[in-house]
């Protein structure tokens, strides 16, 4: 073939390319616009956002009612005001006068020093009867003895012990009656009883029966023993026996006494009890906050009467509060305590606070499928307000330098997490991936990304894997 003839032969060919190529951009498809960051290494926090409350503290919160029963007088406050703990809320109308409170002390008096007397008294009569009895009983031992000696005969010695007789009779005589000369002087100044000054005489005239009965008995001795003798000697015998049963039987008034101190006792317990509660009136008539904060709630007006179980006003201390979250149930494992809670209140615009978890309850409410979390935050401005609504987040955990790319470059494709990475022939590949912590705006990649990685933020829906790209601003 001549050169002309390859030369125009060639020309051919090329015409025919040129004429095919509207074929082919007719069945081309269109470039895909999209943007594309590159993988990179960060921190992932993730939280769960949730709702709730907020209250005051257990122990902040304090219901004051008065400590006495009594008619309100006058009212210091109202809902709202900010009271110190021991200011004033509410004074009640007095009760008991000065002159009631001294005329109850006095009755207090009284009745102790009656209660003194009747132990003094107590103790005296049982005294008193012991020696009677101790007395009475040494008299008949003697009176015995004489009418055995009667009985048996006199006997030279027996003259001897009779004279002794007599004068231990003497003797005794004579310490009775200056017993008795005391106690008429004791009862004429009034510092005994009647019935010990009784006593007495009953002691001197054992005692003056005592010498008699000697005396006798001495006679008897020394005159030999007639039968007349001897029936005086079971006479003095008997007398003996009746004056030991009447001094028992004076054990009779120790019950009485005893009686009477069980009396006064009673007495005083009621007297001092009446004047506590006069006292007791007379210093609470003052109602006073417990806490310093807020008054939420007055309940009372003046005039109105009131008794120990009325609220007079609730008083809310808000320099701390509590939040109760409703934590979803398949989170609350990860919430555990002294984790931090970002929030707002609807009290308090966009302003963000900061609570700490204290407490996580482990009974899940059924109807909302919730456990309730409680924390505490500091309000030393008094933004927060009992019983304000809250929008929280708590931080659950954070993986530190992971792969991370935007929440936008996750797709999902049949059912799986897909990133389409585009490489340096601007194609779109699509990579499966496997996700770790996502928060509202980023994503862990645990693996089907490396660092550096182009993927594509927006337009991946657009996409299919081999999808040519074309890089947007």
């Amino acid at each position: 073939m001549k050169p002309y003839a390859l030369a125009i032969a060639a020309l051919l060919v090329l015409a025919g390319c040129k004429k095919a190529a509207p074929e082919e951009d007719a069945t081309a498809k269109p470039l895909v616009q999209v943007t594309v960051v590159k993988v990179a290494k960060g921190d992932v926090a993730e939280s769960v956002n949730v709702t709730g409350t907020i209250s005051p503290l257990p122990d902040h919160e304090a219901k004051v009612a008065p400590q006495v029963a009594g008619r309100i007088g006058k009212v210091y406050v109202k809902t709202g005001s900010f009271v110190h703990k021991g200011e004033t809320l509410a004074t009640l109308v007095p009760g008991a006068t000065p002159g009631q409170i001294q005329q109850a002390e006095a009755a207090a008096r009284l009745a102790r020093e009656t209660l003194t007397q009747s132990k003094y008294n107590l103790a005296s009569q049982i005294q008193t009867q012991h020696s009677s009895v101790n007395s009475a009983e040494l008299t008949l031992r003697a009176q015995q003895v004489a009418l055995t000696k009667l009985r048996a005969g006199s006997r030279p010695q027996e003259i001897v012990q009779a004279n002794a007789n007599v004068t231990t009779a003497q003797a005794n005589l004579t310490a009775a009656r200056q017993a008795l000369n005391r106690a008429q002087t004791l009862f004429s100044e009034g510092l005994i009883a009647r019935k010990d000054l009784e006593a007495t005489q009953q002691t001197e005239r054992t005692a003056q029966a005592a010498l008699v009965s000697a005396q006798q008995g001495l006679s008897l001795a020394r005159q030999g023993n007639r039968p007349e003798d001897i029936r005086a000697g079971e006479v003095a015998v008997d007398q003996a026996t009746e004056a030991v049963r009447a001094a028992k039987a004076q054990s009779v008034q120790n019950r009485a006494k005893w009686q009477d101190v069980q009396i006064a006792k009673a007495q005083l317990a009621s007297a001092e009890g009446a004047l506590k509660a006069m006292r007791a009136q007379a210093k609470f008539l003052t109602v006073v906050s417990p806490v310093t904060g807020y008054v939420v709630g007055r309940t009372v007006n003046e005039g109105e009467n009131i008794d120990v179980t009325t609220v007079v006003a609730t008083v809310v201390d808000l320099s701390a509060v509590r939040l109760l979250l409703n934590i979803p149930a398949d989170k609350v494992a990860q919430v555990k305590p002294g984790q931090v809670v970002e929030f707002t209140a609807d009290s308090g615009g966009a302003a963000k606070h900061e609570a700490v978890v204290k407490t996580v309850n482990r009974v899940v409410d059924t109807n909302s499928n919730t456990v309730q979390v409680e924390a505490t935050a500091e309000n030393p401005a008094g933004a927060l307000r009992d019983d304000g609504f809250v929008k929280a987040s708590i931080l659950l955990r954070v993986d530190r330098q992971v792969l991370t790319v935007p929440t936008a470059a996750v797709v999902e494709k049949d059912g799986k997490s897909t990133v389409f990475v585009v490489g340096d022939d601007k194609t779109a590949k699509a990579h499966e991936v496997k996700l770790g912590i996502e928060s509202a705006d980023t994503v862990e990649i645990k693996s089907g990304l490396k660092l550096g990685d182009q993927v594509v933020t927006t337009g991946a829906y657009e996409l299919d894997d081999g999808s040519a790209v074309e890089l947007g601003s």
